[in-house]
């Protein structure tokens, strides 16, 4: 038993000695543990300082980085962060609003393939397959495009994976090569054979890939009529279009018309407001218009062009970075209207002088008999040239006081009374003295109402017009006019329509000289001197033509020979001056009193012989006898003032010939003599 008891009390003492061991082992683990912890924790707050004073430091860097930064989150892609740049790129003020504003607003983006959906697209495939590197445009709040060369890339910030964005702004870039491919394809259009519109399309669109909310459009000077015409059309409605078509070059019509007037920049911030628009206000609130910039488009010497025009549907005004960008396109706008008004007068000039010189081969080769149609062709042949509605040779009398319209094209028919146009000098004086001044006159409707009665008379089956005309000079006077009519009150005329008819008009001259002279000649040839009646030689011919006709056709005709009584004593009485005067008068009563379809000649001496086709015998004595008494009635321009003349009348019959019929008529004619003068007879 006591063995048993010294036993105890040693194990326990030895079981509380191992208790107390591991009671301080424990201890030791515990307070090793907490050591290690506090290590731990001091480290993890390191670890955390520097994660902290790494995102300031990558903050900071973001914040003078020369390029846009934004940190986007890869799962609901809102911005944690995003520099200066970056919030004036997306036009917000913080990162919470460029979360708000622009990540969860499709309509704050561009259209495809630059839109929000295109964007987190991007953003996919950076977090799936890593770093991405793309371009991209934006429209930041001025309206102006900005292009970036992009990256997207997964980095750590405040101790998770998150998305950066980085972009560098290569707009400059962008814009230096689009204009560069749009300003070789304006070249190339200006060189090729491409109508200027072409060109000058090319030439706005290098301003408005700069200015994408702008519409501009570019307008040329008639020089002739002072007004703008379209050169390049923007997207207007119809109506605008129409309004501002032919605006005239002057201070207040509208932006366009005083840029041009003045030769500089003039620029409506406000359409409402502007006083120059007043004409033109309705239109441009119908194409949605709010302001307007212009730029006259400059040559080389300083003379306009047309215009350059800037349009907005909003109030503004240009800024600096607009002024600079438009010098380019206003200078190669410049250069294409001057190089196609130079090809224009080239292939214009050519073809003037194709045209001049084929009417002058025709009207220095046609001989006098067919002047008439050759005048009416040229006349056509220009009227299709100038692309107008009539052409007219105007003639003007010896004294210069009528102009008579000898030849028109398309053919001007007579008036009621059955007269030809003839403008009287008073009527022509405003021309006529236009053209002493330039060398020819351009007529528009309601510029006078002088001007206005002319294009009336020229164009009597038009209520407006206008009209060009250029002299036919005949040695130092004017002998006439060459007039081109249309019914277009604002046709052009071109300085090349004047320079082409202007030779034209003297080669016209010249033909007419030569048909006059011939026209002289011949009837100097054909008709008597004296009186004005046709000779023998030209009356024996018209003989032979009736007796040839009525005996193919069995007609007849007949023949009157007039003698004046007494001439022999009027010329010793009263000398031969008295006796021509005789004769003339008498000539003059014969010819005044016949049909337009007989025919009267002069025989020989004081004998005059008439043709009377499809007349028997019986009624060539009336006729005879009606033209006798008309001499007998008259008062001739000698003392006694009564002169008389006796006929003999004949008729042809089958087998005449001209001796026959004459020597028939001239026995009655004798048999009227010795019968006691001043009286027909008929021969048997």
């Amino acid at each position: 038993m006591t063995d048993v008891s010294s036993l105890i009390l040693p194990a326990v003492i030895g079981l509380a000695v191992l208790l107390l061991i591991l009671v301080i082992h424990r201890e030791w683990r515990v307070r090793r543990l907490r050591m290690d912890n506090l290590v731990l924790l001091q480290e993890l707050g390191e670890s955390q300082r520097r994660v902290k004073e790494s995102s300031r430091e990558l903050r900071e860097l973001f914040d003078h980085s020369a390029i846009s930064v934004m940190l986007l989150d890869r799962y609901d892609h809102s911005v944690r962060y995003a520099n200066d740049l970056a919030l004036e790129m997306f036009g917000v003020d913080s990162a919470n609003a460029l979360t708000v504003e622009v990540m969860q607003q499709p309509d704050a983006w561009p259209v495809s393939p630059y839109s929000l959906v295109d964007f987190e697209s991007w953003l996919g495939k950076a977090g799936r397959l890593g770093m991405q590197r793309f371009e991209w445009k934006l429209v930041n709040r001025s309206g102006y495009p900005v292009w970036l060369d992009a990256t997207l890339a997964s980095i750590p910030y405040e101790g998770r994976q998150i998305l950066m964005f980085t972009g560098v702004n290569i707009s400059a870039r962008k814009i230096a090569e689009s204009t560069d491919w749009l300003r070789n394809r304006a070249m190339l259009a200006m060189n090729g054979d491409r109508p200027l519109s072409a060109a000058l399309d090319l030439i706005v669109a290098m301003f408005q890939f700069t200015s994408p909310y702008a519409r501009c459009a570019i307008m040329t000077l008639d020089e002739h009529t002072q007004t703008l015409q379209w050169g390049s059309r923007p997207g207007f409605g119809e109506s605008f279009l129409k309004a501002m078509d032919n605006l005239p070059v002057r201070y207040g019509a509208a932006t366009c018309g005083s840029a041009a007037s003045i030769q500089g920049r003039v620029v409506t911030a406000d359409i409402d407001k502007d006083d120059r628009w007043d004409r033109y206000r309705k239109a441009a609130e119908q194409a949605g218009v709010a302001s307007c910039w212009s730029e006259p488009v400059l040559a080389s010497d300083g003379h306009v062009l047309g215009t350059f025009a800037v349009y907005h549907d909003r109030p503004w005004e240009p800024a600096e970075q607009d002024i600079e960008s438009l010098t380019g396109p206003l200078y190669l706008a410049s250069l294409a209207i001057e190089r196609y008004q130079a090809r224009d007068r080239l292939q214009r000039m050519i073809a003037a002088e194709k045209t001049i010189r084929e009417i002058s081969v025709q009207l220095q080769t046609m001989d006098a008999s067919s002047t008439d149609s050759g005048v009416s062709s040229v006349l056509n042949f220009l009227c299709e040239y100038l692309q107008v509605d009539r052409s007219l040779v105007l003639q003007g009398s010896q004294d210069g006081t009528l102009f008579e319209a000898v030849y028109s094209w398309p053919l001007l028919e007579p008036d009621e009374d059955g007269e030809g146009l003839a403008l009287t000098r008073e009527e022509l004086d405003s021309p006529l003295s236009a053209i002493r001044a330039k060398g020819f006159c351009v007529i528009h409707f309601q510029q006078s109402d002088a001007d206005d009665e002319v294009l009336e008379l020229l164009m009597p089956e038009h209520d407006t017009g206008s009209c060009l005309m250029v002299p036919i000079v005949q040695g130092d006077r004017i002998s006439g006019l060459l007039a081109f009519c249309t019914g277009d009150d604002k046709h052009r005329w071109q300085e090349f329509d004047i320079n082409t008819v202007t030779p034209v008009a003297a080669l016209l001259g010249s033909a007419l000289s030569r048909k006059n002279l011939m026209d002289e000649l011949t009837f100097q040839a054909l008709h008597d001197r004296l009186t004005g009646l046709y000779n023998r030689g030209k009356t024996e011919d018209r003989l032979r033509q009736e007796i040839a006709r009525s005996s193919r056709y069995g007609n007849t005709f007949s023949l009157i020979l007039f003698d004046v009584d007494h001439f022999k004593l009027v010329n010793d009485r009263f000398g031969h001056n008295a006796g021509d005067d005789v004769l003339v008068e008498v000539a003059a009563q014969l010819s005044n009193n016949i049909r337009v379809a007989d025919f009267i000649g002069r025989w020989g001496g004081e004998e005059f012989l008439v043709i009377l086709p499809e007349t028997s015998l019986e009624s060539g004595g009336e006729v005879a006898e009606n033209l006798r008494m008309h001499v007998a009635q008259r008062t001739f321009p000698i003392p006694d003032g009564g002169v008389t003349v006796s006929a003999g009348v004949s008729a042809y019959l089958p087998g005449d010939s001209i001796q026959d019929l004459v020597k028939r008529a001239d026995a009655a004619l004798y048999l009227a003599k010795e019968d006691g003068r001043n009286q027909v007879k008929v021969s048997a």
